[in-house]
């Protein structure tokens, strides 16, 4: 895949192809086994089903992750968390490649790779079933891509970034974000009227393709997904109506425009921004003086390749704007959003390591050994640290960044399946349960998935934050239904209990019926 002799080519493939299967194997070791909480679970259940997930619905994300469904190992869900760690360990390929394509030697470009593969943060997600490691891996397609362009002056390689770009529509928006630093680049590198119409048609067929897959999807209309839990029963919260819910465009409208969403865009007031930045810094402290080094390297004419300063330029515009985005998104988590920006500082820190080897290499009369040598001690006073924790991890089956509450469901694998069975196995088969986001994916995960009981809906009880009062819809919901169709609470409706009467179905489930 890089250009350069045939046995720097077979090298690049062998060490990628060992990176690959290390980290696949660190990621399968410390895999979550089996259901989760929450939006894995909720990935876990529409990756079978064929469900919307929530904005922005990853329609791409779901279709892919199906595939891995039908793998004869573990069970679903385990199938499903298994999809993040291959997109896992491609990343850590990709991130090794693109560091080599940009003049580091063998050892730095593992380095760089390696960083990225041990970050706590990216760690965690390879080993749980989310997004994040699928768009990870399509922004690095995107930036390699590009960078092959450059280097073979061959515009199908601009078309293939198109391509992942208009498809990351259907992964996570925020791959998107690069955009800014590809169309610098494009602008300071290129005159060439081809290499615009092939990014554009790669762009295209991309985001026709993910917005083929959405109305396929939306198409199935699955009661395990998004809308069905969490819209369609409460849309009068935001002043909707089923007519303004009726079509496949307003609904991908929701999903892309979501109103639950609106004034969380830069709206972290300036305290908040400096704790963040400060955090964040503090979390990559002992990479960022290679990284600004790899930075500036590449500013730095060198005896085989001239300066790459378009690439510096693209890489550090990518890394700004990833960031701003993290820093100012106003979301719980929003340090997932850290993730785009930890997989080009680990580039940045694979070149860094590289120039110091090289800037070394260049003292008069000294003896060859000393570089390779150098780059051993810079490997291992880079990751002994850590090493420790990484051999503890392993051993215990668990990815590092765990809450405690997170290490339950590694701990005891059975426990939300149990937890959802217990309930499942007491109502009816066209029950429908009003629960908290967190429990109702686990609900259809074992009634859908397990047991086939597709009649059963689970929905959100109060699916806008900070919203605590029961939807008008949602009551016109009961109202249509409770004369045909059993209807339960996780939590006691004290709000319905002038109109119902409301009965304990057992210690974590009530009742309502018409009194």
């Amino acid at each position: 895949m890089l250009a350069g002799t045939p046995e720097r080519c077979i090298s690049d493939f062998a060490i990628s192809l060992s990176l690959f299967i290390g980290s696949f194997t660190l990621y399968t070791r410390t895999l979550a086994p089996s259901l989760l909480y929450g939006d894995s679970a909720e990935f876990q259940t529409i990756a079978y089903t064929l469900g919307i997930g929530h904005p922005t619905g990853y329609p791409i994300y779901v279709l892919l992750a199906k595939l891995f469904t039908f793998l004869p190992v573990g069970d679903i869900a385990y199938r499903v968390n298994l999809f993040s760690a291959f997109c896992a360990a491609l990343t850590v390929v990709f991130v090794y490649l693109i560091t080599r394509k940009l003049g580091a030697i063998y050892a730095a470009a593992i380095y760089g790779s390696l960083a990225l593969a041990l970050m706590p943060l990216f760690w965690k997600h390879a080993s749980i079933a989310e997004i994040y490691t699928l768009s990870a891996l399509c922004l690095a397609v995107v930036l390699f891509a590009v960078l092959q362009w450059k280097d073979l002056n061959n515009s199908r390689w601009l078309f293939l970034a198109g391509l992942f770009g208009g498809l990351s529509l259907g992964i996570h928006t925020t791959v998107g974000l690069s955009g800014i630093a590809i169309l610098l680049f494009l602008l300071l590198s290129t005159r060439q009227r081809v290499d615009w119409i092939q990014a554009s048609l790669g762009a295209f067929v991309g985001i026709i393709i993910f917005l083929s897959s959405f109305f396929f999807l939306d198409f199935l209309n699955v009661s395990a997904g998004y809308f069905n839990t969490a819209i369609r029963p409460s849309l009068s919260v935001w002043d909707m109506t089923p007519a303004d819910f009726d079509s496949p465009f307003e609904r991908l409208a929701f999903l892309y425009f979501p109103p639950q969403f609106k004034g969380q865009f830069f709206s972290v007031s300036p305290n908040e921004v400096k704790t963040r930045l400060r955090d964040f810094a503090t979390d990559v402290s002992w990479n960022l003086l290679l990284a600004f080094i790899g930075f500036v390297s590449l500013f730095v004419p060198r005896k085989d390749s001239p300066s790459r300063w378009r690439e510096s330029i693209l890489l550090i515009v990518a890394l700004i704007t990833f960031l701003t985005f993290a820093i100012t998104y106003n979301v719980f988590d929003f340090y997932v959003y850290y993730i785009p920006a930890i997989l080009i500082l680990a580039i940045f820190v694979g070149l860094g390591v590289s120039a110091v080897i090289e800037v070394v290499a260049l003292i008069p009369k000294l003896p060859h050994f000393v570089p390779v040598a150098l780059n051993m001690v810079m490997i291992f006073l880079g990751f002994y640290p850590s090493m420790g924790d990484v051999t503890s991890y392993w051993r215990e089956r668990i990815p590092p960044g765990l809450e405690d509450w997170e290490g339950y469901f590694f701990e005891f694998p059975d426990a939300r399946r149990l937890e959802a069975e217990n309930i499942i196995n007491r109502i009816e088969d066209n029950a429908i349960i009003f629960t908290d986001w967190d429990r109702a994916y686990g609900f259809y995960y074992v009634a859908h998935v397990l047991q086939g009981r597709t009649e059963m809906d689970f929905h959100e009880t109060y699916p806008q934050e900070g919203v605590t009062q029961f939807a008008d819809s949602a009551i016109q919901y009961i109202a249509a239904n409770i004369e045909s169709r059993p209807i339960y609470f996780s939590e006691r409706p004290s709000q319905l209990a002038s109109k119902y009467e409301i009965t304990r179905a057992g210690s974590d489930l009530f009742r309502i019926e018409k009194k």
